[in-house]
């Protein structure tokens, strides 16, 4: 059956359950902890500026707060990144963390041709399986931009031979997001392809849908509400998956850079201060672990 409506989705594409079984070993991870690896000027002021070892030390940052955690991540790691700083992405690897893709230009998806995406994908993919050592199997696209415009995305991400994707924010935001979209993983059959979608974290209340993916949300929500959202998830029987970028770890970041509007700045700093330290508390008091080792926890695969 659909999880959608048929209207949602291109023809062709159909979207059906994936059975997901509460973990009952307590040592399991319950919910995903995953990080998009990019270098905050590059990726949201020019595309084109050059990746700088801000993405070194703010990644370090993170890697210290899982250690004191006992933790592990997934880090969906920007193609740039990935060619720029290989080194990084074969430490993550080698202390047990999952690397995967976060697109290569960090140019949004939704913005691209068919051709151009297909660029992307293939660029993406490379960039980080030559600097890991491993193939990459998993995908999030640049600021959630799989719209309900380019649904079609999802058939070439099968296409480029990727099996899971993270890249729909299941509720309309104002820069992104497919409202009614599931909130649950699904597998999504295009032909002879298949892609298994696991949307980031939003609770559901009745017709409600509350946003505690990370981000922004995790910077200016109370930690109160964030635990019981992502606890309210897990007892409603799905994992929740959360995400932050390494500059969020970096409260006196923006200082270097003057020029920026005085609302951009204010929204990009509100919260940061905190960040590290919410982020540590939240991890210590629930599961947190790799997307892939959740997704086994909760019988998916």
């Amino acid at each position: 059956m659909f999880l959608t409506t048929p209207s949602t989705l291109p023809a062709g594409i159909r979207s059906v359950p994936v059975p997901l079984t509460r973990p009952s070993d307590p040592a399991a991870p319950m919910h995903a902890f995953t990080v998009d690896v990019e270098d905050w000027y590059q990726s949201c002021i020019d595309y084109d500026a050059p990746i700088t070892e801000r993405v070194l030390r703010n990644t370090a940052t993170i890697l210290e707060v899982l250690g004191r955690c006992s933790a592990r991540g997934t880090f969906f790691v920007q193609g740039r990144v990935a060619e720029t700083f290989p080194g990084m992405v074969a430490e993550l690897v080698a202390a047990g963390h999952e690397v995967q893709s976060h697109g290569y230009s960090h140019r949004p998806l939704d913005r691209m041709a068919p051709a151009a995406l297909r660029d992307e994908l293939a660029r993406a993919k490379a960039a980080v399986e030559d600097a890991a050592g491993l193939e990459v199997t998993a995908f999030r696209a640049q600021d959630f931009s799989v719209r309900p415009g380019n649904l079609w995305a999802l058939e070439a991400l099968a296409e480029a031979g990727f099996t899971t994707d993270s890249s729909i924010f299941p509720m309309r935001a104002a820069r992104y997001g497919i409202r009614g979209w599931p909130l649950r993983p699904h597998r999504l059959l295009m032909g002879d392809l298949s892609l298994l979608e696991v949307p980031v974290a939003v609770c559901g209340l009745g017709p409600l849908r509350i946003p505690v993916a990370g981000g922004g949300y995790f910077r200016l929500l109370p930690e109160p509400v964030l635990e019981r959202a992502i606890r309210a998830i897990g007892s409603g029987g799905r994992p929740a998956v959360i995400y932050c970028h390494p500059y969020e770890f970096a409260p006196g970041e923006l200082a270097g850079h003057p020029g920026l509007p005085w609302k951009l700045r204010a929204t990009q700093e509100m919260g940061r201060r905190a960040f590290e330290g919410r982020m540590t508390a939240l991890v210590r008091r629930l599961r947190f672990g790799r997307l892939d080792d959740v997704l086994a926890a909760w019988g998916v695969w």
